[in-house]
């Protein structure tokens, strides 16, 4: 057949308000300027709403990580003064060489306090400390607010500063150490340099945006402690009225808000509390930073526009016509798909256009069409709380393999393993708590089974391991399989920060490849109960025939 070839008939480049083509023309021009300025003006308030609740979002998140091992780190000082408190020999007092030996022996076992430890007696005097730094034994400690708070008999965290010894940003804890009348005899200090890679590292390796960073403070001391910005290390917090939302934060506020610090640069801040010293980590980004892809929208659509402009009037005289004939053409494809003459398959996009736009949404929409057939074909043959394979496809699964079996003389196992303990999780717990620990089971077995293996969720708390391709050992390697079940069931699993034992019961059956599937499930089954009541936790092999 001989294709038919359409003239295409002259432009007029007179101005005919009558025209089609005119008030196209200019109808497209008037949508294509009023979608660049909504997309300016309107799009705006939205992205910056949209772009501050994502950035508020990770910042709070990144604040209260860093608030957390921050507060980690101290609490496991916290609790290594409290122990070692508790272990040191009072006689030692009055023997510094042995006391410096004691506290040697110690820090080097647990060495969480990177510029040491040492003793001060109830005046103040360092008398041993490890490890052992020039001139800091029999110096007097009596001004230091640590001192004089643990003489009053509790645990203290002193005011951070520059070390005397060391020289560089400290931190100090004490414990006072008491004898066996209960009066403090003497103070355990600890001291820890604030970049010791050990201590608040996080709050200087944690990066915040392009320039954001992150702040330590201490409201008790009127102190940043630490930052990510090294020139304010130790330097004493705004004054009050000074940034509006510090203030907040000096009287409890936590979480995001903006302000504008004492630079006059407006920031977006979370905050986030350490409990174990009563401090608070601020993490800040500056809004321009925050709401910088808003200003890269506005310029892209602007030069977009200048250089469109032109462009799309002269495409629009010049090529009306040619630039419907792709759309004609994806009607024509799309029809032809619909009438099954040809498979599902995208359009080509001929052109980015309002045509090559349609012609991706179009694509979208049937992606989206082929992918809900295919999540409808998964959820048919997958259990959808684990994402196994369900009984369904198990059974498909086990004909194909009792076919190879029976083609290749080979064997199969199938081990059939319920639960033991499980009835309790759901009834103290609640129902979410039982989808929790399948969940959890089903990974831990997935870790256990070949990938050319099938393990698959047959009931509530039942599940099927299916070894295909097995030769004369099948026995031996379904219950090495069975062997390894047992043993990721002896590690508690965490429910709601709970831990709770769970166990399982399996029974295994070996079939030849004329044996029916529905039988070899069932011998499985009644061996499980066989494994359950020769006391659970453990295996049976089933001993009758299955083919």
């Amino acid at each position: 057949m001989r294709a038919t070839h359409v003239k295409t008939p002259p432009v007029n480049f007179r101005l005919n308000f009558n025209s089609i083509t005119t008030r196209l023309v200019l109808l497209g021009l008037a949508l294509f300027l009023a979608g660049a300025l909504g997309r300016i003006f309107l799009l705006s308030d939205y992205m910056r709403n949209d772009l501050r609740e994502l950035s508020s979002t990770q910042l709070l998140s990144m604040a209260n990580y860093v608030a957390k091992d921050v507060n980690n780190n101290i609490v496991e000082r916290r609790e290594l003064l409290e122990h070692l408190a508790a272990t040191l020999p009072l006689s030692l007092l009055h023997d510094r060489k042995a006391l410096q030996n004691w506290l040697g022996e110690r820090h080097n076992i647990n060495p969480k306090f990177s510029l040491g430890l040492f003793v001060l007696d109830t005046t103040g005097i360092a008398l041993a400390d490890y490890p052992v730094l020039p001139n800091r034994v029999g110096m007097s400690y009596a001004d230091r607010d640590y001192f004089q708070q643990a003489m009053q008999g509790e645990f203290v965290i002193g005011r951070a500063a520059i070390g005397r010894i060391a020289k560089v940003s400290a931190l100090p804890m004490a414990m006072p150490l008491r004898n066996s009348t209960g009066k403090v005899c003497a103070v355990l200090v600890g001291i820890s340099a604030l970049r010791s890679p050990n201590f608040v590292d996080a709050l200087y390796t944690t990066p915040v945006g392009v320039a954001g960073g992150l702040l330590l403070i201490s409201p008790r001391d009127k102190l940043f402690v630490a930052a990510s910005d090294a020139n304010m290390i130790l330097k004493p917090i705004p004054t009050a009225g000074a940034n509006k939302l510090h203030d907040q934060a000096m009287n409890g506020f936590r979480g995001v808000g903006m302000t504008v610090d004492a630079a006059g640069i407006e920031e977006l801040s979370a905050i986030a509390s350490v409990p174990s010293s009563g401090w608070f980590v601020v993490a800040s980004l500056p809004a321009s930073e925050v709401f910088a892809p808003i200003s890269r929208l506005h310029h892209f659509i602007i030069n977009n526009t200048v250089y469109m402009v032109p462009l799309f009037f002269i495409i629009i005289v010049l090529g009306l016509r040619y630039l419907l004939r792709p759309l004609m053409n994806a009607a024509q494809h799309a029809d032809k798909m619909t009438r099954e003459e040809i498979p599902l398959e995208p359009l080509p996009v001929v052109r980015d256009d309002e045509v090559g736009h349609l012609t991706q949404a179009f694509n979208r929409v049937l992606s989206k069409l082929i992918e809900s057939r295919a999540e409808l074909q998964h959820i048919a043959h997958h259990d959808t709380l684990t994402g196994l394979p369900n009984r369904q496809l198990l059974a498909d699964r086990m004909q194909q393999a009792l076919a190879r079996a029976q083609r290749n003389e080979g064997l199969v196992a199938l081990l059939f393993l319920d639960l033991d303990g499980f009835k309790p999780i759901n009834d103290q717990l609640g129902h979410e708590a039982g989808d929790v620990a399948l969940r959890e089971v089903a990974s831990r077995l997935r870790a256990i089974v070949r990938s050319e293996d099938t393990l698959a969720r047959v009931g509530g708390d039942e599940f099927v391991i299916l070894l295909a391709d097995l030769g004369g050992n099948a026995t031996a390697t379904a219950e090495l399989v069975a062997d390894k079940c047992l043993e990721i069931f002896q590690q508690p699993f965490v429910v709601r920060d709970q831990s709770c034992k769970l166990g399982t019961s399996i029974g295994i059956a070996i079939g030849e490849g004329g044996c029916l599937p529905d039988k070899l499930l069932i011998a499985a089954d009644r061996a499980m109960y066989q494994a359950k009541e020769s006391g659970r936790g453990r295996f049976f092999v089933s001993r009758e025939s299955t083919a």
